[in-house]
């Protein structure tokens, strides 16, 4: 009978919704909503949310309206199990509902939550904006900052920063505590309001303490975003994040661990640190924990585990520089130059210098990659350009040897001063002051960057001596004319393996070619070189180390080719061994043969010289311009 006088009534409602007459439907809506009428219950809803419908109490109504207040301490009861009630959501809804439509803010915050969540009923995120907005309105603050919030995550509702900032700073007004966190995140970001890191720590400190809030205030300490940086109160606030199980913290702590900062320095405790927050997937904490086991800090060098945890974090330059770095190198399970490159290259689109380098090696040297001089110079003119020292030293190589670009001892003198000077680029300073091609001839600065290059640990008393004997005397005329060469060939002057403390040529050849070699060896010690080459003495360990030490000990290093020589075992042994301590190679050819890609790839872009197809005084000439060769003679 009731549910019949409701429709009716409710019909009443219709027409006058129909009509336009809100305040007359939303009063016919209302009784029969009052009469549990579901479908009125839904029109007045709905009329409420539109705004066509006012039914919000007046402050002074709200707290004296019993019966809205007793039907919302109801539902408070059944949503939270409380005053030995059984949790029950739908019931919670249904009071809510019915202490908001008789228009009780407090329910409709209440209300606006079993909407967001689908608590008691389905999720409805504009119903839930609607009510939300309707208890705010009455300044309820915790509707306030649930109204923010949605603004905040554009839920429901355009996200709008502004908007969220705004609610947030006037439910934080009203000690609406959930609302601090927000208001801090807006400052700490920016979001809505201008970066204010003071503000955002007086907020955050605001706050319950948990993991997230006690590492945001540490980052602001640490970084000095509020009053200068606190090191001491940055690693006491990640402590306790690090309590709760933050992994942030633990990573944030373990960095301060590593650097000794606001802490005594302690890699064991970075170590430990970075692995527990690598443990629970923080990808910030597998870099950390790679490097630990790449510079065995904390732990032991692994570079197979450091490669493991490289290869999870997200890519950047610097990670796929060491990723490339232990392929290239051998340091996990064997050389890759393949995937060298291919990691260096990605370092390289990051625009990481060493990655540039590093990749450019790889083509200089042909390793995991073509050889191309040409992409090597482009590498390490693009890390040149970005300021990289170690870039300088290997365009100064490519500018000095004329390997990708055309040679100039000009560039390469400058960019060897500009780079890192050590042993070897104070050397190379050394030879082109002394040579003066492209500058201008100085023994005396020769001089010193020999000396220079020999404290640095790179042996050059030889280039000393020879630099003191220039200065001391007129340098023999070396000047080549086919009489001379004739009459000297001639003087069947004994040839005798060169021993001393003076550059010397080291001789590598067959012995079936002896007769061939030797008419050569004794046009060069005519010409006044030092020439050292094994007598045909092969056997014995001692004499193994001999030969060795005499190759170590040489300037330059001529290997002659033929037949016999590129298939013999030891002749290969000398020229890798000569390769591998950068001996200057001068390949002199004495029949034609097809060399294997070792060889052509040990000899490398030197200019071969062809005996039979020159003349003697044509053969001397380009034997005289090799490199730096005039350290040999006497």
């Amino acid at each position: 009978m009731e549910q019949t006088e409701a429709k009716e009534i409710y019909q009443m409602g219709v027409e006058a919704l129909n009509d336009c007459d809100y305040r007359m439907a939303g009063a016919y809506f209302k009784n029969a909503a009052k009469m549990n009428y579901k479908p009125a219950i839904a029109a007045l809803e709905k009329l409420i949310l539109e705004g066509k419908y006012k039914n919000v109490q007046s402050k002074q109504t709200l707290s004296s309206n019993t019966e809205s207040k007793e039907l919302f301490e109801k539902g408070v009861d059944y949503y939270n199990g409380r005053n030995n009630t059984k949790i029950d959501y739908v019931k919670a809804f249904e009071c809510f509902l019915s202490s908001s439509i008789d228009g009780y803010a407090f329910a409709m915050n209440w209300l606006g939550y079993c909407y967001e969540y689908g608590k008691g009923t389905k999720k409805n995120l504009d119903s839930a904006f609607g009510w939300y907005e309707k208890a705010a309105n009455a300044n309820v603050a915790n509707a306030i900052y649930h109204l923010g919030r949605l603004y905040y995550d554009g839920k429901g509702v355009q996200q709008d920063y502004n908007k969220a900032f705004g609610l947030f700073k006037k439910a934080c007004d009203l000690r609406e505590s959930l609302a601090y966190e927000y208001l801090a995140d807006c400052y700490c970001y920016g979001q809505g309001t201008k970066i204010n890191y003071e503000k955002a720590l007086q907020f955050y400190l605001k706050v319950e303490p948990r993991g997230v809030i006690e590492y945001q205030i540490g980052c602001i300490y640490a970084r000095g975003l509020s009053t200068g940086s606190d090191y001491p109160k940055a690693a006491e606030h990640f402590q306790k994040g690090v309590d709760f199980g933050h992994a942030p913290s633990m990573n944030s702590l373990g960095v301060l661990y590593y650097n000794g900062e606001g802490v005594q320095k302690d890699y064991n405790k970075a170590f430990e640190l970075f692995k527990k927050a690598s443990d629970l997937g923080y990808t910030t904490a597998h870099g950390w924990l790679a490097d630990c086991y790449f510079y065995g800090q904390g732990t032991k060098i692994n570079y197979e585990k450091a490669l493991q945890f490289y290869l999870k974090v997200k890519p950047r330059g610097v990670i796929e520089y060491k990723i490339g770095y232990i392929y290239a190198r051998c340091l996990s399970t064997g050389s890759d130059y393949p995937k060298a490159a291919e990691h260096f290259q990605k370092g390289v689109d990051f625009g990481n210098t060493k990655s540039m380098i590093d990749l450019g090696i790889l083509y200089y040297e042909g390793k995991g990659i073509q050889q191309d001089y040409y992409k090597a110079f482009e590498l390490f003119k693009k890390a040149s350009d970005l300021e990289n020292k170690t870039a300088y030293a290997w365009l100064a190589e490519c500018y000095y040897y004329g390997n990708g670009t055309k040679k100039d001892y000009q560039k390469a003198l400058q960019l060897y001063l500009k780079g890192n000077l050590y042993g070897y680029t104070q050397r190379q300073i050394g030879r082109i002051y002394e040579s003066g091609q492209d500058v201008k001839k100085n023994l005396t600065e020769a001089l010193n960057w020999y000396k220079k290059a020999n404290e640095s640990g790179k042996d050059c008393k030889a280039d000393i001596e020879r630099i003191n004997n220039l200065l001391n005397k007129k340098p023999e005329n070396k000047s080549i004319d086919k009489t001379k060469v004739e009459t000297k060939a001639n003087s069947n002057k004994p040839i005798k393996a060169y021993e001393g403390d003076k550059p010397y040529i080291f001789v590598s050849y067959s012995h079936t070619d002896s007769k061939v070699v030797k008419e050569v060896l004794q046009m060069l010690i005519n010409q006044g070189y030092r020439i050292w080459f094994d007598e045909g003495i092969r056997a014995g360990s001692s004499w193994t180390e001999n030969l060795m030490n005499h190759i170590k000990n040489a300037s330059h290093f001529i290997f002659f080719l033929s037949r016999h020589s590129i298939n013999s075992k030891y002749c290969l042994k000398e020229l890798r061994f000569a390769d591998r301590r950068n001996k200057i190679i001068i390949p002199i050819c004495i029949e034609n043969v097809n060399v294997s890609d070792e060889i052509d790839f040990l000899l490398g872009e030197v200019q071969m010289l062809f005996k039979n197809n020159l003349e003697k005084e044509e053969f001397m000439e380009k034997f005289n311009s090799s490199n730096h060769i005039e350290i040999c003679s006497r």
